[in-house]
């Protein structure tokens, strides 16, 4: 065994006590006992009752909520009527293993120890453990993901049996783009980028872009199936659900008072609440007033028509109301980082989960800016790809839907990148008495 193997064991030993505190974090909590289904949970859940019985999606009027990653992930033992109680005990172990990419990507760049240390912040990350508990696609979404950047990275370096990792790459990214179909845009949106760097020959081949976009198309094809189930229930290309038109309505809402946060009919028609926020909602009864004309006069649509209609009349928003459209967009900045503000809900403590975590993430990343710039071709070229992937991923949901949730991806890549920064690039120190009195 050579002294990297050495590292590498005694590494996984120390990442052990992490299995325990997720476990400590997510085991005693109400909700994983739950013998209900709770907020999206019935989204994941009504899909992968479809897959046990052949279907995903009701062929006459087709309610496309998610993609089938994390249905298909649960929909055996949903199948054989495992209790949620078990299913949402697999996030532990999913976690469990996105900490074990994490670490082995990590000590790649810095020393063992910093390594662990740095895996188990990400591990405890507090916006992450909010969501651990729950029959939720984070945690499958965070492990196709870190371990797609490991074997992507090694991969790039062509190590070992380089071929495997560049096949088990890029089964990890299409699956996870199945599961959370926002990558599927982000995979398209990395391709077209790589084919305008053909005219930068020198850039399209010092990093390696011709690889890359042969593993962006084996992503997409891994993908393609549910791109042609989708065909076949709607007649329309690339269509990968039926709300897309709802998040964008609400995020270019032109009245005063709504941050553009998502918001949909039954919140509108039905006088529903999100799910465990009854107690910090306020004047509901103005959503209502603004909105009920136009959903009860799609009320009798199906999902797919009344996706369009809803994604028209959002277009004509933006169009009729750019300065508050980029209000919205401030705002849905905002909450992306740190989690507020929201239409219609009054502040509570549970904000600071997010804001006090991130507020540490936003101001290094920004002071690490500049020394990346100064220092950028010391920066490993994967690092600036993987970087890249992750701003692409940020724009996208800067442009839809934005709330703290969804920074949880960014995370794990910007802490690769940024370690390196850290570590490698600056050096801070206390001087010594002597040097400070010269």
């Amino acid at each position: 065994m050579n002294k990297y193997q050495i590292t590498t064991m005694s590494g996984f030993k120390a990442l052990l006590p992490l299995f325990l505190l997720l476990c400590i974090a997510i085991i005693p909590r109400p909700s994983t006992h739950s013998s209900d289904v709770i907020a999206d949970e019935s989204h994941f859940y009504n899909h992968a009752k479809n897959i046990t019985h052949g279907f995903y999606a009701d062929a006459v009027n087709p309610n496309i909520l998610d993609g089938p990653g994390y249905p298909l992930f649960i929909s055996i033992p949903i199948g054989l009527d495992v209790p949620f109680f078990y299913i949402r005990l697999s996030n532990i172990i999913l976690l469990s293993f996105a900490a074990i990419y994490l670490f082995l990507i990590l000590q790649r760049y810095i020393p063992k120890k910093p390594a662990i240390v740095l895996t188990y912040l990400f591990g405890l990350y507090p916006p992450l453990l909010r969501w651990a508990n729950l029959m939720y696609a984070e945690s499958l979404m965070l492990l196709l993901l870190i371990g797609f950047s490991y074997h992507f990275i090694a991969w790039y370096h062509k190590e070992g049996k380089y071929k495997r990792h560049f096949v088990i790459a890029l089964l990890f990214l299409g699956y996870l783009a199945l599961t959370k179909i926002i990558f599927a845009y982000v995979i398209l949106a990395a391709l077209a980028l790589c084919v305008a760097a053909l005219v930068f020959r020198k850039t399209y081949k010092t990093y390696k872009l011709k690889g890359l976009s042969f593993m962006l198309l084996g992503a997409m094809a891994v993908f393609s199936p549910y791109v042609i189930h989708n065909y076949k229930l709607t007649g329309k290309f690339f269509y990968l659900g039926t709300h897309g038109g709802i998040t964008l309505y609400s995020r270019a809402t032109p009245f005063e008072n709504e941050w553009g946060n998502w918001f949909s009919e039954r919140h509108v028609l039905n006088d529903d609440v999100p799910t465990g926020r009854g107690s910090v909602m306020a004047n509901m009864d103005v959503l209502k007033k603004n909105h009920e004309e136009l959903f009860l006069s799609i009320d009798s649509l199906t999902w797919v028509e009344k996706d369009s209609v809803l994604k028209v009349k959002a277009i004509e928003n933006m169009k009729k109301h750019p300065k508050k459209y980029i209000k919205n967009t401030v705002a849905n900045v905002s909450r992306i980082f740190f989690h507020f503000p929201f239409s219609y809900r009054m502040q509570n403590l549970d904000t600071l989960g997010y804001l006090i975590p991130n507020i540490f993430i936003v101001v290094l990343a920004l002071l690490g800016i500049y020394p990346a710039i100064i220092r950028f071709k010391s920066i490993p070229k994967e690092l600036i790809i993987l970087m890249l992937i992750s701003l692409i991923y940020l724009g996208g949901h800067i442009l839809l839907d934005g709330r703290g949730r969804y920074l949880i991806p960014v995370v794990p890549i910007w802490l690769m990148f940024y370690t390196y920064v850290y570590f490698k690039i600056l050096r801070i120190r206390i001087n010594r008495p002597n040097e400070i009195n010269n």
